[in-house]
């Protein structure tokens, strides 16, 4: 490049104009949710039942293995994000995890359904062990997986798109899961029909359908094997994990790890951040889990369970996309805030609900369903702002850290309300196994889907007003880190780094140019000129050189023109 040319160059020439993501990255990206959570969402719904029905596992047994893979949980959340901040491959940061932590986790989740022929004692350390396993390799997939949108886009309304559409398939995961999974079983299992003609409550299962059951279960797991393997396949192949940004991360200073853990947490905004994902993923989890039993023993509407339960997520689905426009018009804090506080009325409404009412139960789980599209999909838009405002305090990214803290927090979340409502119904008088509940079970209920959440959402909207990160600061921090990055490359610029790396691209498009004139370089050998054109090879080289010197080559082909005749006059000595 002529000199002139070099000096004219500015570091935001070197910068290119990074293209918004496609509508295929972020359905590619959102389908990754049909993996592991998916898997993870199935086991939180029919293992107990599983292990306690099906593998005959004493319930103790199956509470010390639940509860020890939690606490594992959080050990299995430091060790991958530590390896993961540690990773830098040819093929990035994120994407390894997910590829290798995706096709592990089939045969273990697999594995999981098999009922081996060891004995109590046997069967429980079987369990354990493949318990483990699971929560590992879905932490080693969960965390770099949602970790990979700040790798797709620097834009974060860029990013919060793409968290939109991954929050959409985690309610598809759910309804393509239990759905997939429960009408197979419920083929192979005749036990489940056996409520429906029992009325005095006193039946016990017999072991007569187990072998069935067994199968139903392995079929299942199967078939959810088989999407989970298409859905790591669309978000290594349809994803693009940006290069540029990988390398930002691979050029900041190490620091030691536990060292960055305790400036994560205890970060101000983060902690706000933890809390408010916690309380209000405990309040929806806790719906969750108690909505079937509550509709089958509170409501008396036992027909109705699986309608409910899918209008309600579909409610969710349906209505994510309207708190996505509702954010982007009034800012997350206050959308989040509103919508928080018009759900209270409904919970209290679940206390007074009606037995037998069809009519006023459906409105009220579309509105719940309207109300559960904010706590399923902006507290994960806030992670991602928590990164943005640290790094512009900090310099530092640490964006493994405060998803895998996060991730950690709906974790915990899911442990305690699991407990809570084990507890709960315990209290209440529920008998595992029986059609026919005392009353006090379906009073316990109301008390679980009205008082928990109400009492969770008054404390996540107290941390939810003091989350400081509005929508100002989240522009200014957007500009700021514009701000850092221009600098940044004004700094290359000096030193020259960053002209280096500009002659590094020119030798790389000069090596495929190279390539593709040594094939016309050998095509022209075997041509004869004289014979086929009537002229001689050098008028033709000759009236080549000159069109390529009219050319711009800078504009037309983004090659400096002075290398391109030098390449020409090469091939026009290498062909005479």
């Amino acid at each position: 490049m002529a000199a002139d040319e070099k000096s004219a160059m500015t570091p935001d020439d070197d910068a290119e104009v990074k293209p918004k993501l496609t509508l295929r990255e972020k359905l590619c990206y959102g389908v990754g949710m049909l993996t592991g959570p998916m898997m993870i969402d199935v086991l939180g719904i029919y293992c107990n039942v599983f292990l306690v029905e099906v593998a005959q596992i004493p319930p103790l047994f199956v509470s010390a293995i639940v509860f020890t893979s939690r606490f594992w949980d959080v050990i299995a959340n430091l060790i991958v994000a530590k390896l993961i901040d540690k990773t830098n491959t040819r093929w990035g940061r994120m994407m390894p995890w997910v590829l290798g932590a995706g096709i592990l986790l089939v045969p273990v989740y697999f594995l999981l359904w098999y009922v081996p022929d060891l004995g109590t004692n046997g069967k429980v350390a079987y369990y354990f062990v493949l318990y483990l396993a699971m929560v590992l390799l879905q932490t080693s997939h969960n965390v770099p997986y949602r970790t990979l949108a700040m790798y797709m886009s620097e834009d974060p309304k860029e990013r919060d798109a793409a968290t939109l559409f991954r929050s959409l398939f985690e309610m598809v995961a759910i309804v393509a899961g239990v759905a997939i999974h429960g009408q197979i079983v419920a083929a192979f299992d005749p036990r489940l029909e056996q409520c429906k003609n029992i009325t005095n409550g006193n039946s016990t299962v017999t072991s007569h359908s187990l072998e069935k059951a067994e199968t139903g279960y392995l079929v299942a797991a199967g078939s959810l094997c088989g999407v989970a393997i298409l859905a790591t396949a669309a978000v290594v192949f349809g994803v693009r994990e940006r290069k540029d940004i990988v390398q930002e991360h691979a050029d900041a200073p190490d620091e030691p790890f536990m060292k960055s853990m305790k400036e994560a947490i205890t970060f101000r905004p983060n902690v706000d951040c933890l809390v408010v994902s916690f309380c209000f993923e405990m309040a929806m989890l806790t719906l969750e889990g108690t909505s079937a039993l509550f509709v089958q023993y509170s409501l008396d509407l036992v027909d109705h369970v699986q309608n409910v339960l899918l209008v309600f997520v579909i409610s969710v689905v349906f209505f994510m996309p309207v708190i996505d426009v509702l954010v982007e018009k009034f800012g997350k804090r206050k959308t989040f805030m509103v919508s928080s506080l018009v759900s209270i009325p409904l919970y209290i409404a679940c206390q007074f609900l009606p037995a037998r009412s069809v009519a006023a139960t459906y409105p009220v789980v579309i509105l719940l369903g309207f109300i559960g599209a904010s706590p399923v999909f902006i507290p994960w838009t806030m992670v991602t702002d928590v990164v943005d405002d640290y790094r512009v305090k900090t310099g530092k990214q640490l964006d493994t850290i405060f998803f895998s803290l996060s991730l950690f927090a709906f974790r915990l979340a899911a442990a305690v309300a699991l407990g809570l409502t084990a507890i709960a119904l315990k209290i209440g008088g529920y008998i595992t196994g029986y059609c026919v509940q005392p009353a006090e079970v379906g009073f316990t209920l109301r008390l679980l889907m009205s008082v928990v959440p109400t009492g969770l959402t008054l404390i996540g909207l107290v941390f939810l007003w003091r989350y400081p990160i509005t929508t100002e600061r989240q522009q200014r921090n957007k500009v700021a880190l514009e701000e850092m990055k221009k600098a940044k490359n004004q700094e290359e610029f000096k030193n020259g780094n960053l002209l280096a790396n500009g002659e590094k691209q020119q030798r790389q498009r000069l090596l495929q140019i190279d390539s593709i004139i040594d094939d016309i370089d050998e095509s022209v050998r075997d041509t004869d000129y004289d014979g086929d054109f009537a002229l001689s090879s050098d008028v033709d080289l000759s009236h080549l050189e000159d069109s390529a010197r009219d050319t711009d080559y800078e504009t037309d082909f983004g090659l400096a023109s002075d290398v391109d005749l030098t390449l020409l006059k090469n091939c026009k000595e290498t062909t005479l």
